[in-house]
């Protein structure tokens, strides 16, 4: 965490230098963006350790210039997470999707001009909305609604950058491209384990987790959401 108060110190301090001057406060906009999701997980089960798993993102931000250059824009996103693998014959992985509020602080390096570029970091909290585990293939076709198995909360790191369109006084297009960094086990063992039980959907009818070769998670397993994404938007000042 240290390297990341650093950052975010250090761009605080640029913007102070220039704030005297062009003081801005305010909601500078606000609009809307949505685009793809290519999400992975850094675990320890096999359970999880897939491929990665294309999904989709979008929502809405607000901005709010503290200084010319420095602007606070946090953000309500939908965002699909989580893992997959495929081949031939079958297509399996595991899917969340998430409700996730982050709070930027961006770093304009430049105000002038119809492009814009712009540098940006700050933390995430996101409301798991669903889970599922799944494969699709021969001979192994099932599908597991897991949210009882995952913590409600997920919390992350984001960086990243964008670039600003001007196309007239008042709409602006953008291109976003981000990291997503979970730092916290996004699953529970336990309740992973107590919910082992719960009945599926397979080709032959009902089944339970105990029909298949992993049904039960160490208590010691870990997995953190990674996400890269890449997202289209408009902003109206």
């Amino acid at each position: 965490m240290r390297p990341i108060v650093t950052a975010l110190l250090t761009l605080l301090l640029l913007s102070l230098s220039v704030q005297a001057e062009n003081r801005v406060p305010g909601i500078t906009g606000m609009g809307v963006k949505l685009g793809s999701a290519w999400a992975t997980m850094s675990t320890n089960d096999e359970v999880f350790k897939t491929g990665s798993s294309g999904g989709f993102t979008a929502g809405a931000f607000l901005t709010y210039s503290i200084s010319p250059k420095l602007v606070v824009q946090p953000e309500l996103l939908y965002v699909a997470k989580g893992s997959a693998n495929s081949n031939i014959l079958n297509s399996s992985g595991f899917n969340c999707g998430y409700l996730e509020v982050p709070v930027l602080l961006k770093y304009n390096p430049s105000d002038k001009g119809r492009l814009k570029p712009g540098f940006f970091l700050g933390p995430a909290i996101s409301t798991l909305l669903s889970a599922e585990l799944y494969s699709d293939g021969f001979g192994s076709n099932y599908s597991y609604d897991v949210k009882n198995g995952m913590k409600s909360l997920d919390i992350s790191v984001i960086v990243g950058g964008e670039i600003e369109f001007r196309s007239s006084k008042s709409v602006k297009f953008i291109v976003d491209v981000r990291y997503s960094l979970g730092l916290i086990n996004a699953v529970d063992p336990t309740k992973w384990n107590e919910g082992r039980k719960v009945v599926g959907k397979g080709d032959w009818g009902p089944i339970h987790w105990t029909d298949y070769d992993r049904p039960l998670l160490e208590d010691n397993t870990y997995a953190k959401n990674r996400v890269f994404s890449i997202m289209i938007g408009v902003k109206f000042k």
